[in-house]
């Protein structure tokens, strides 16, 4: 049952892409200059410690299902730029409803991602209010919220150049 409400998941993401061209792995869209902030909330790591997006400082935030086949190399890029550029947050969230904290620590873990902090998205508020349009995708914001890049299965390295884009040194 788990695998046909992500299959509904991922054609209603898949659906409102219609709209818009997708783009392809590894691209990005630059939305510097954008007046668009995005909506604030609040992530936890394993540790059970609160992260405030965006908190003051730069965030990138990473759009993931636990059961995502293709979404364990973006997790794995987020925090290897964590580790690198540690001065902004760095969250994952889960979009599925159905999964439970032990789905998302044990998608973390399995890809060297646990210093992530996560979010469950269990009415789709996130989803919408930063217009997801496909799994994987990472978006990047400044201090005061505005995104700053958007990418699909980014590595560490265009993160990182995100972040410097949104004043991370």
């Amino acid at each position: 049952m788990g695998a046909a409400v992500v299959t509904l998941l991922v054609l209603a993401v898949t659906y409102t892409a219609l709209s818009q061209p997708s783009p392809a792995p590894g691209a990005a869209s630059s939305a510097a200059g954008s007046s668009t902030v995005a909506t604030a909330f609040t992530a936890s790591t394993l540790a059970g410690e609160e992260v405030p997006v965006p908190g003051g400082k730069p965030s990138v935030v990473f759009f993931f299902s636990a059961t995502c086949g293709t979404c364990g190399p973006g997790a794995r890029a987020l925090a290897e730029a964590q580790a690198s550029t540690p001065d902004a947050n760095y969250v994952a969230v889960d979009i599925d409803p159905n999964e439970s904290v032990e789905d998302v620590r044990e998608f973390l873990t399995a890809n060297d991602a646990d210093t992530l902090a996560y979010a469950l998205d269990t009415d789709a508020a996130l989803t919408r209010a930063y217009q997801l349009t496909q799994l994987s995708t990472a978006v990047v914001l400044d201090a005061s919220g505005t995104e700053v890049y958007r990418g699909v299965d980014p590595t560490p390295t265009q993160i990182r150049t995100a972040l410097t884009k949104a004043d991370v040194e």
